[in-house]
């Protein structure tokens, strides 16, 4: 039996890389059962997303967990508490593996040491790394936009205010209030935590070959050896697991329609619309957010975001990715050096072209030998590109073909088969000697 626990994701988050991780899994043990662990709005999540790519991943027991949020006392109590549990559910089934699909620094540390007791001495794990890792740099202050939106309790009271009566201001001001303080206090504690418990720290405290580790980029082993002493620590490379849907064909459009998928960034979006509007082009283009943040772009001509601080379902982004002409990635050089955007392979699955800033993560997969977009050094270069593409429209298409070629080699180069290996092994442990 191959046990895999989701300790940390709810509902749609990571429920893409997630699905892949259990579909390799799948043809890396094809006569093992998998059990997954995982809170009840995850599963419910990866089900539906396997269904929606016609993935079938057979023989699988989901077994829903409950948490509360790692950022309080009851917090870690809670987590501590499920560990054990889980721990208490391998013994009894008679397996020694288990692999995490995210985890944190604190949980590692619980993890270690509910491994020193004798009766889970024997248990081996494997942990796949997601953003914390990036914390192993020192000093590391590089964790959200560099180009900060500011927002306040005035702004958003302005927006209650309007049109309302007093009790249902005075109620929603209330809940605004009360939101913006559990947020703070939440932010407060898990900045403590991460103090207390540093990544770098907590992953070589009491290391041995009972531990693995999983990147999903090759540059990411580049980079970490800058760090950490990586040789000790048992890591392997799995491609980011994306089950990519069906090929569409290519958009046919009147004017360049851009898409900025998933999370994006914000404050650079909002910068460089904001410089594209001012020029007031006779040509006309759209930005579309595929996603729910469009702060600092609301009031901006020509960007459209459907779903503004509503999450969108995997078929809603589909149909707003649909006549995308081009993926917009904004993550500037200090992002993703020690993990892997989703970005990418979304830009993969759904055939779109990339723009992108000078970025180590996204250049490893839009490379000389096979470009699949256009990289920019700088962010008014990134401007320039986009100002010729609206410009000269019709000459681009050409171009932006080649790209669509491209990418199907980069599907065909990344598939999920192509790294069966690679998971298999960080999953196996030699059998120990009698």
């Amino acid at each position: 039996m191959i046990v895999v626990c989701e300790p940390q994701c709810k509902g749609f988050s990571h429920e893409k890389v997630n699905s892949g991780f259990l579909y390799g899994l799948r043809l890396a043990f094809p006569k093992e059962t998998l059990r997954f662990y995982a809170e009840q709005t995850h599963i419910n999540a990866i089900k539906e997303i396997l269904k929606h790519d016609n993935v079938i991943v057979d023989d699988i027991e989901y077994i829903p967990i409950s948490y509360r949020e790692l950022n309080s006392i009851t917090g870690v109590v809670s987590y501590f508490l499920l560990l054990r549990k889980l721990f208490n559910d391998v013994r009894s089934l008679g397996e020694s593996r288990i692999l995490f699909l995210s985890f944190s620094s604190v949980m590692l540390f619980m993890i270690k040491k509910l491994k020193q007791k004798s009766v889970f001495s024997d248990i081996k794990f494997t942990f796949v790394l997601h953003a914390e890792f990036e914390h192993i740099k020192p000093n590391d202050n590089n964790v959200g936009n560099s180009m900060p939106v500011k927002t306040s309790i005035t702004k958003s009271a302005v927006k209650i205010i309007r049109n309302q009566k007093l009790s249902k201001i005075m109620a929603k001001l209330i809940k605004l209030i009360h939101l913006k303080i559990r947020v703070r206090v939440s932010v407060t504690v898990s900045l403590f935590l991460s103090r207390l418990f540093p990544i770098k720290k907590i992953i070589m405290w009491k290391h041995s070959n009972d531990y693995r580790y999983i990147v999903l980029s090759p540059h990411i082993i580049n980079n970490a050896e800058k760090y950490i002493d990586i040789k000790n620590l048992n890591i392997f490379t799995v491609i980011l697991p994306t089950l990519f849907v069906e090929p569409s064909p290519m958009p046919v459009n009147r004017y360049p329609k851009f898409g900025v998928f998933g999370y994006g960034n914000s404050a650079l979006l909002s910068y460089i619309a904001g410089r594209l509007s001012a020029m007031k082009f006779p040509e006309p283009y759209e930005i579309r957010i595929i996603g729910m943040d469009n702060r600092g772009t609301a009031e901006i001509k020509n960007v459209v975001c459907p779903s503004p601080g509503k999450p969108l379902h995997r078929k809603e982004m589909e149909k707003y990715a649909k006549d995308i002409d081009m993926f917009l990635i904004l993550y500037e050089k200090n992002r993703y050096q020690l993990s892997c955007s989703g970005s990418i392979m979304e830009s993969l699955s759904y055939m779109k072209p990339i723009l992108h800033l000078n970025n180590e993560c996204i250049n490893f997969f839009n490379q000389t030998s096979n470009r699949i977009g256009i990289c920019c050094p700088t962010v008014d270069e990134y401007i320039d590109e986009m100002v010729r593409i609206i410009e000269n429209y019709q000459e681009v298409l050409a171009e932006l073909n080649d790209y669509r070629n491209n990418i199907i080699n980069c599907r065909e180069k990344y598939d999920i088969k192509n790294s069966v290996n690679q998971l298999r092994d960080s999953f196996t442990w030699p059998a120990v000697s009698s």
